[in-house]
């Protein structure tokens, strides 16, 4: 089972941790890494001192020989009081070369044989590190050998040296700081990265519950910018989803309303004639014309039932389509007179042409008539009176057709010839009426549906509307179901 709960179940403590396992990796390596920086800094410095005492201590008994010698008196050479000031007991001195002294012995031991002198070495750099074995102890040392100048003569060599462990700092000295230290510095990231992170999440909680509102109906909700690059886009779309969502609610209510206003429209007059006709109060000579405005109301009140369920199967990517041979010549003819009463109304002229139109294509005859009728319909209602509306039929060299409607009206401005086909996109036509704004949605998408396209451009002031089609409807188009007429309910 999947655990909801818990700290590491939400962000912010995944966050805590993934901070918290780096820092400390970190700090170890950091540690590690210092610690032996330290040790070996601490041995520069150690050979260094060793290198400086054993040259001071040689030209100091260089020139306190010399200084004794001339004044005819013996040097007094006490080794445990150099060792006691260079290092204590466990630093070692050792001496070979010319007595500095006729009654004192050389201070330390002499240098052991296992070490090897290096003249070379010693006149051009004026001192020699070495690595030996202890003979007395059998310990390894390490030290410095420097040459004692008697009178600008080299007397002989002293040799300072030191067990190893000595020359860098023991982790035990440095070991318990750097660890202090570097538990200091993930406390202290540790805290200012839970800060961080508290003010990192404080907008996603916010957006959290907004979504909570929005989810619950209140679509007025909006989140204010946070100054995080990255959070603030997001913001941003979440701000833009919420207004497109109100907007899309409102398009909803609005048609919804004046859709059962629509429909409410032809059934009263279907019920008034149909209760006048029952009632008997009729004239016999006006019943024809009662069972005409019946029909004609029916007719209209289907064709309404009949967008709808487009747009259904457009919601689901599902049309049927029953594809056919059939003559765009004929179908752009039955098209125009389907208008033709309604452009003779507004005093609009309808204009037709069909050079090079293909003989037969194979689509659905009653789709296309759908979309074209539906454009030609459109472009008669936003035509001014002395407008014209033209039809235009041709093919293209894959043997499909084109089918451009073009008209005399306002146009379509550029940036709404998008919008124009998104559902409920409804404007006020210039005599005042308004469609459904289902018109030019159902008929793009039953163009794809077929295999075609609608595009909208300008056109001499005007809109300019093309419909491609292929020559035939390819199998593979989506939202298509095969074999089922227009009005048959698809599964």
């Amino acid at each position: 089972m999947i655990l909801r709960r818990g700290p590491l179940r939400t962000l912010r403590g995944r966050i805590a941790l993934a901070l918290t396992a780096g820092l400390v990796v970190a700090a170890v390596i950091f540690a590690v890494v210092s610690s032996e920086l330290i040790r070996q800094e601490s041995e520069v410095v150690a050979r260094s001192e060793i290198d400086r005492q054993v040259v001071a201590l040689a030209n100091t008994l260089g020139r306190q020989t010399a200084e004794q010698a001339t004044r005819g008196e013996a040097l007094q050479i006490d080794s445990d009081e150099y060792l006691a000031v260079l290092g204590g007991p466990a630093t070692s001195l050792y001496y070979s070369g010319n007595p500095l002294s006729p009654i004192a012995g050389p201070p330390g031991g002499p240098i052991p044989v296992a070490v090897e002198l290096d003249s070379q070495t010693i006149s051009d750099d004026g001192l020699q590190r070495v690595e030996f074995e202890d003979p007395a102890t059998g310990g390894v040392r390490v030290g410095s050998i420097a040459p004692v100048p008697v009178r600008g003569e080299t007397w002989g060599f002293l040799l300072l040296a030191r067990p190893p462990e000595q020359l860098g700092s023991p982790w035990g000295a440095i070991g318990g700081r750097v660890a202090a230290a570097a538990g200091l510095g993930v406390l202290v990231a540790l805290l200012l990265g839970l800060f961080l992170t508290q003010r990192l999440t404080r907008p996603m909680r916010a957006m959290r519950a907004a979504t909570h509102r929005v989810a619950g109906g209140n679509l007025r909700t909006q989140l204010g910018q946070t100054g995080t690059r990255e959070l603030d886009d997001l913001i941003d779309d979440f701000n833009e989803m919420v207004r497109q969502l109100a907007h899309r609610d409102g398009a909803n209510r609005e048609f919804l309303m004046r859709i059962t206003h629509d429909l409410r429209t032809p059934l009263t007059a279907i019920r008034g004639h149909a209760a006048a006709l029952s009632d008997g109060v009729v004239p016999e000579a006006e019943r024809p014309r009662s069972l005409a405005a019946i029909e004609g109301e029916a007719a209209r009140l289907e064709s309404m039932v009949a967008d709808l369920l487009d747009l259904a199967r457009r919601d689901a990517r599902r049309f049927s389509l029953t594809p056919g041979p059939g003559a765009p010549r004929g179908l752009a003819a039955q098209a125009l007179d389907a208008v033709r009463a309604l452009a003779g109304e507004r005093g609009v002229t309808l204009h037709s042409t069909a050079e090079g139109a293909p003989g037969r294509v194979e689509s659905d005859e009653m789709r296309v008539l759908q979309i074209v009728g539906n454009l030609l319909q459109n472009a008669v209602l936003w035509t001014p009176t002395g407008g014209e509306v033209h039809l235009d039929v041709t093919g293209d060299d894959a043997g499909g057709v084109r089918l451009v409607v073009t008209d005399s009206g306002p146009g379509v401005p550029p940036g709404s010839r998008e919008e124009i086909f998104a559902p409920f996109q409804a404007t006020d036509r210039p005599d005042g009426s308004r469609g459904s704004g289902l018109g030019l949605t159902i008929s793009r998408e039953l163009a794809r549906a077929l295999g075609g396209e609608l595009t909208v451009t300008e056109h001499e002031g005007g809109a300019r509307f093309e419909l491609t089609l292929p020559a035939t409807v390819p199998a593979t188009v989506p939202g298509t179901v095969p074999g089922t007429g227009p009005g048959t309910p698809s599964a």
